[in-house]
């Protein structure tokens, strides 16, 4: 007989493993988390944005009650603590330290926020 665990064992994982860097380094005081991918590309996360990006339930309650801030402008990571070899949990200098990143999240806030910054400025009016 089976054991009803083999079959979750030969599955594929819930993720894509290509997300999952090879190297993963603070960048800017904290201010950034760096990726690099097996690939070659790379890749780097504000960590304002993955402050504000937090999934956890403490962060998901505050934005269900119009508590959540809109910006984190000193935000800084100051740990990185990996979960598996699917996510890794962050600790932010605001002492907030209950999310859990998966690679595939990060690598796609890491993508808009490069989007973002190559995108022009609108002009100011005079």
């Amino acid at each position: 007989m089976q054991h009803p665990l083999e079959n979750i064992a030969a599955q594929q994982p819930p993720f894509d493993p290509a997300d999952a860097p090879v190297e993963a380094v603070l960048g800017r005081g904290g201010r950034e988390l760096r990726m690099s991918f097996a690939d070659g590309s790379t890749a780097a996360a504000p960590a304002e944005t993955l402050r504000l990006r937090c999934r956890c339930a403490w962060c998901t309650r505050a934005r269900v009650d119009a508590r959540f801030p809109a910006a984190f402008a000193d935000a800084a990571i100051v740990a990185v603590e990996p979960m598996g070899g699917y996510a890794v949990h962050l600790v932010f200098a605001d002492g907030h330290d209950r999310g859990i990143f998966p690679w595939s999240y990060l690598r796609s806030l890491a993508r808009e926020a490069s989007a973002a910054a190559a995108r022009p400025e609108p002009a100011q009016a005079a």
